[in-house]
């Protein structure tokens, strides 16, 4: 029942529900976490967690209650999710519970997005059985903390053991090569990516490739191969191209791709403030001041700067 309204979005009525219930078995607790977790409220996953852990009635967590907290660890990192994640692991291992597919593609995703890449690749290792969503989660780990050469060589290990790429591998790849700026290696994996693995490209790719073009200070490429898209560019494919303007000093593209952004998020104050830096320092300070003054009259304030230490 509980899981039911967390699969149509209605999470009033399943805390009300699960706050009713005069027993509370693995499972109801379970689908509460996840519920938290589809929904982005991650700390509130954890704090279901800790409590049902907590509990008189002890309740042992099963396979999906693993994995829904390791997520919510996940998009925690910076919050101390970290922490908790090595305590779930510390947990999982002094009960000599076997890692599953799940819990140990769950454990790579969160040790990769905190940089902890030797703690990955341990697990990764340690799993007897391992899916495309195991190696995606690896590589992706290997890619995005400056190990990108890795990342190509485990996608070509992948392949030699029979898995199949699919969107999630080529997201992977194709920002190995943006990051290590192989550009050829890159457009090829790009092309391949219908043809040879039946895998059609989606926002996301064609945003790697404005990356990868774009780093590489292939300005105009990128620029064209953006317009060549099937689809109208989002703001996340305009933003790649926007950083790579930033890196190589184009000011006159900067200042056109920045226009389309703020055509999209008018109301997005980043995009407003990222601009009028550009073009400060570069000196062109008419522009710069011109975007704050545009900010003011939109009634956009910027978000601005906290610390955690009291004065």
């Amino acid at each position: 029942m509980i899981d039911g309204y967390v699969k149509n979005g209605d999470m009033d009525s399943a805390i009300l529900l699960f706050e009713n219930m005069l027993k509370r078995d693995v499972v109801s607790w379970t689908s509460i976490i996840n519920g938290f977790v589809r929904n982005g409220c991650f700390g509130e996953a954890i704090c279901v967690f800790k409590n049902m852990m907590g509990n008189v009635n002890l309740v042992r967590p099963n396979e999906a209650t693993y994995v829904s907290v390791l997520s919510s660890c996940a998009g925690l990192v910076n919050e101390g999710g970290l922490y908790l994640g090595k305590q779930v692991h510390g947990y999982i291992l002094r009960n000599e519970i076997v890692l599953s597919v799940f819990m140990g593609t769950a454990l790579i995703d969160l040790y990769g997005k905190v940089g902890c890449l030797e703690r990955a690749i341990r697990v990764f290792k340690s799993m007897v059985i391992k899916d495309v969503c195991t190696w995606n989660a690896m590589i992706s780990s290997l890619a995005s903390n400056s190990r990108e050469k890795e990342a190509l060589v485990m996608f070509d290990e992948m392949k030699e053991k029979g898995l199949r790429a699919n969107e999630i591998t080529f997201v992977a790849v194709l920002t190995a090569c943006a990051r290590a700026q192989l550009v050829e290696l890159g457009l090829e994996l790009f092309h391949s990516m219908l043809g040879k693995f039946e895998v059609v490209p989606i926002m996301e790719h064609y945003g790697c490739v404005v990356d990868l073009l774009g780093r590489a200070g292939l300005l105009s490429e990128a620029k064209e191969f953006m317009r060549s898209m099937p689809f109208e560019p989002d703001a996340s494919v305009l933003g790649a191209l926007l950083g790579a303007c930033k890196i190589h000093g184009a000011v006159d593209l900067c200042h056109e791709v920045g226009r389309r952004l703020l055509e999209l998020q008018p109301k997005h104050c980043g995009r407003y403030v990222v601009l009028s830096n550009i073009h400060a320092g570069l000196e062109r300070w008419n522009r710069a001041t011109d975007l704050r003054k545009a900010m003011v009259e939109a009634g956009i304030r910027k978000i601005p700067a906290y610390s955690l230490i009291e004065a």
